[in-house]
C-alpha cells in the first residue's frame, strides 16, 4: 500500500501507541501544572495543583514502568534495541547531519538518541519527584525515609524544576520535528503513532 508515493510499513503496535499517548498527555499536564503552581502565591489553588501534580506524577511512573517492560517483551519496533543505533549516531554526528528524513521502518536512528536521553531524564524526574512528594507532603512510597525533610526539598526542588523544563523543551522540539518532516521531507511521520503505519519513500 502506498500514500503519495510512499510505501506503508506497519510498525507500532497498539500497546506502544497507548503507552506513548498516555505518557505524553501526563507529561504535558505535569509540565503545565508545575509551571502554573510555581506562578501562584501560597494558597488553596497552589496546594491543589501540588496535590494533583503528585497524583499525575505517580501515574506517569506507572506508565514509564509499563513502557520499560514493553521495551523488553513487546514486538520488534517497541523494543529498546530499536532505539539503540550507536554506529548511526557516530556516522551522522560526524557528518553533522542531525535532521534527516526517516529511511527505514521504526524509530529514527538519530532521534532515538534523544529519546533515550529523555527517558533517562524522566527517570531522574520520577525519582526526585517521589523524594519531593515525601519531603513536602509527607506521602508516597518514600515517606518512611524522608517525610518532611526540608534539606531534601532544598536540594531537589530546583534540579527537579529544571529537568521538567528540559522535558517540556523536548516536547516542543519533538512537535516541531514532526511538522518539519511533513513540510521539508514530505513524510507524514506524526500519524504513525495514531495508526501504527509508517510511510517511507521507496528504496
Amino acid at each position: 500500500m502506498t500514500r503519495a508515493g510512499h510505501v506503508a510499513h506497519r510498525v507500532y503496535d497498539p500497546v506502544l501507541r497507548l503507552l506513548h499517548g498516555v505518557n505524553a498527555l501526563l507529561i504535558v499536564l505535569l509540565g503545565v501544572g508545575g509551571v502554573a503552581a510555581d506562578s501562584l502565591s501560597p494558597g488553596a489553588t497552589r496546594a491543589w495543583l501540588h496535590d494533583t501534580h503528585g497524583i499525575l506524577g505517580a501515574a506517569l511512573i506507572v506508565g514509564l514502568l509499563g513502557r520499560l517492560v514493553w521495551g523488553w517483551v513487546g514486538p520488534a519496533h517497541a523494543r529498546w534495541r530499536d532505539l539503540w543505533h550507536p554506529a548511526d549516531w557516530r556516522t551522522e554526528l560526524a557528518r553533522g547531519r542531525l535532521f534527516t528524513p526517516p529511511r527505514r521502518p521504526g524509530h529514527h536512528p538519530v532521534a532515538s538518541l534523544v529519546y533515550l536521553a529523555v527517558y533517562a531524564l524522566l527517570g531522574v524526574l520520577a525519582a526526585s519527584g517521589l523524594c519531593l512528594l515525601a519531603s513536602t507532603q509527607g506521602t508516597g512510597p518514600l515517606a518512611a525515609v524522608c517525610a518532611w525533610d526540608a534539606r531534601l526539598t532544598a536540594w531537589l526542588a530546583e534540579p527537579h524544576r529544571l529537568a521538567g523544563w528540559a522535558v517540556l523543551c523536548f516536547v516542543c522540539a519533538h512537535l516541531a520535528a514532526l511538522v518539519l518532516h511533513a513540510r521539508l521531507h514530505r513524510v507524514p511521520v506524526a500519524q504513525s503513532m495514531w495508526s501504527g503505519v509508517q510511510y517511507l519513500e521507496p528504496k
